[in-house]
């Protein structure tokens, strides 16, 4: 028999049938519920006889490589799996669904193998099935191009605003190497009418942002970090910055899809040539910086946690740092209910770039002047509860 008829057996008996918990912010879930009928999906994992907890990260290639985490609980406790499946860029997003479905079907067949429908599983493989095939040759060498553009216009009898972005991604990643080219341009302009007198603000970011690592163990990576920028808003005519940096993992990068704990050091030299004299007397100066960097990811069936910690510094004046925390947690407390936290927090002692002279009101009402600060804070909670039946494999999808 195959899963095609275990789907089809009459399942008027839900306590026959094994409770899944799909756990998955990146999945159809609509569809993978009303598709995979021979199980009962529960609301909740502590009513759950497997929870299935699946992460998505974005492979080189532009597709998405899927963990598929199966946790047995109550009878199945010692039943733990875990599987990969890989849906390539050129995949519609009805073949990746369609794909992650069966990749979940095979894992669910070792919890089926322990109940009354063992009997009637049947696998088949083909018969012109060859296990080994010859590498296909790629002509990219692993390089992978995204070009990408956008533009916004509004415009009202007083006002009008047009946004302009575009640029390029170019990423190279192996086993041991992991490269990205990125330039990119970004074009603001505001203009309003105030008593007949027109105003206009334009501001420009634009720029190249490079990275280039190498892998050289399960826990040591080293890279370096060029960059170049121009950001009227910021007062730099033109900068650049040339940073190596090395990295330490806690745990070996293969566990890093589920937790991730790094340390990271970073040096670099700095040139910038300002728009106006900066408010240290500063048309055009060099510097060298560094920044040590705390990091820690995890993504578990309880919840999620991700956080960075970040001091930097200029050697030529230590008072010139700025320390930075970035930090989400989000918590499934009991059935049901779950807590989240976002917090971010920079301490700013390094506005080096901030030009001499006071503001006036219409660039600071235009955004066009960054204004001088010793710290930003950002926080939010949210908080969420779902009850109800605790069984529903009833997918609805009409207006």
């Amino acid at each position: 028999m195959s899963l095609d008829t275990i789907k089809s057996l009459d399942g008027n008996k839900r306590e026959d049938r094994i409770s899944v918990f799909l756990d998955c912010n990146d999945c159809d879930n609509t569809y993978l519920r009303q598709e995979i009928n021979f199980v009962n999906h529960v609301r909740d994992p502590q009513l759950a006889d497997v929870h299935l907890f699946i992460t998505a990260q974005g492979a080189a290639s532009g597709g998405r490589v899927f963990t598929l985490s199966f946790i047995g609980k109550e009878k199945f406790e010692k039943i733990n799996n875990n599987l990969t499946y890989t849906s390539s860029p050129t995949n519609t997003r009805d073949e990746e669904r369609e794909g992650l479905r069966s990749m979940i079907e095979l894992g669910l067949l070792s919890y089926l193998a322990h109940t009354s429908l063992a009997g009637g599983i049947k696998v088949v493989i083909p018969e012109n099935f060859v296990s080994t095939s010859p590498a296909r040759e790629d002509s990219w060498n692993n390089w992978v191009f995204q070009i990408y553009g956008g533009a916004n216009f509004y415009e009202e009898s007083n006002k009008a605003s047009l946004d302009l972005r575009y640029g390029l991604y170019a990423d190279y990643v192996t086993p041991h190497w992991r490269v990205r080219l990125r330039p990119y341009f970004n074009y603001n302009r505001d203009d309003y009418i105030n008593d007949e007198k027109e105003v206009r603000s334009i501001r420009h970011r634009n720029g190249f942002e490079g990275r280039v690592v190498r892998s050289i163990s399960n826990h040591w990576s080293v890279g370096m970090f060029p960059s170049l920028t121009v950001n009227t808003y910021e007062n730099i005519d033109i900068g650049y910055r040339i940073a190596p940096a090395i990295e330490y993992s806690l745990l070996p990068y293969k566990l890093a899809l589920r937790k991730e704990y790094t340390i990271a050091y970073s040096i670099g030299y700095v040139y910038r040539d300002y728009l106006e004299e900066t408010i240290f007397g500063k048309t055009e100066e060099t510097l060298y910086n560094h920044s040590l960097n705390f990091g820690v990811r995890v993504l578990q069936p309880w919840g999620t946690v991700w956080g960075g910690l970040e001091g930097s510094n200029y050697f030529h004046d230590m008072s010139k740092n700025r320390i930075s925390l970035d930090s989400n947690v989000s918590v499934r407390i009991f059935k049901g209910f779950s807590v989240d936290f976002s917090a971010n927090y920079d301490y700013v002692q390094d506005q080096l770039s901030l030009p001499r002279g006071d503001a006036s009101l219409e660039e600071v009402l235009l955004g066009q002047r960054q204004l001088a600060t010793s710290y930003g804070l950002f926080f939010s909670v949210g908080l969420s509860y779902r009850f109800g039946s605790i069984y529903n494999n009833v997918v609805n999808t009409r207006l």
